[in-house]
């Protein structure tokens, strides 16, 4: 091996380690819905795909706290709450009661289970502020949840793992 090979290699590691990001020319059109909307189809969204769990009382620790969410890379906030065993959009706020923060990636594999809440939040790749009672809720709850109650929870996970090849190929 000759000195010249080792920058090469030490560029290859940081592009395998580097964790891929959504194009911020891409996300321009995301970024011009206006939030209202943006956060009206995900609210809609998360009661069909969540309604058993939130039938059961999962989510009951939301009732009448506002949660914001902001993927960073996708130019992307929404609020949400639980009123009456439903969700609802609320407006982002950026000291709401609880704040979390990342990523579209990260989102994605924390959504696909391919990697734990602990390492993504430990790792500050996810970022949780505010409540820190709140925040543990929903940690737990993403941890323990039963992905057999989520409705369409079969194409959710072919779509989410074949998602995430893709994005590495086309983003990283």
């Amino acid at each position: 091996m000759n000195s010249s090979d080792i920058p090469h290699q030490h560029d290859s590691m940081r592009k395998i380690n580097k964790q891929p990001v959504f194009p911020a020319i891409l996300a321009i059109p995301v970024a011009s819905i206006p939030e209202k909307h943006s956060a009206t189809v995900i609210v809609k969204s998360l009661n069909l795909m969540l309604a058993q769990a939130l039938d059961d009382g999962d989510l009951d620790f939301l009732e009448d706290n506002n949660v914001s969410v902001n993927i960073i890379d996708l130019k992307l906030k929404f609020g949400l709450t639980l009123n009456h065993k439903k969700l609802r959009a609320s407006q982002w706020q950026a000291n709401d009661k609880l704040n979390l923060s990342g990523n579209l990636y990260d989102f994605m594999l924390l959504a696909s289970r391919k990697e734990d809440s602990d390492t993504l939040f430990f790792n500050r790749r996810l970022k949780i502020q505010g409540c820190t009672n709140l925040g543990l809720e929903v940690k737990n709850l993403l941890d323990g949840m039963d992905m057999d109650t989520v409705r369409f929870h079969k194409p959710l996970d072919f779509a989410l793992h074949h998602g995430i090849k893709v994005f590495e190929k086309l983003f990283r």
